[in-house]
């Protein structure tokens, strides 16, 4: 099982936002097809499933706070594991790389 820990430049939120809660999209421009799990500090779970190479998912809203993604790539043994702060007012871009990497982008809604 992999494990990262990446530190997000996080920009502060739009004069538009009123607490708005971040979403996330997941691409896959891996080379199967792929899964993430997203585990709020809450507890609470938002899966997105079977996102095809080269497609992307709809965007998912959840609660902010320390976010874990746990991403499952068909055909790979181990899922990774992705851990980060999330703000509102926030969307975030997963990206799961051709070499099985994943990175993190954020722009401000």
């Amino acid at each position: 099982m992999f494990l990262f820990f990446l530190p997000v430049f996080l920009t502060g939120c739009s004069d538009d936002c009123e607490s708005e809660q971040p979403t996330v999209t997941l691409v896959n421009n891996g080379t199967a097809k792929a899964d993430v799990q997203i585990k709020t500090s809450g507890g609470n779970t938002e899966n997105i499933n079977n996102i095809e190479v080269g497609m992307s998912s709809e965007r998912r809203a959840f609660a902010p706070g320390m976010i874990e993604f746990t991403i499952s790539i068909q055909g790979a043994n181990d899922p990774i594991e992705y851990q980060t702060t999330i703000l509102n007012c926030n969307h975030y871009i997963l990206t799961i790389n051709n070499n099985h990497t994943v990175s993190l982008h954020v722009t401000p809604v």
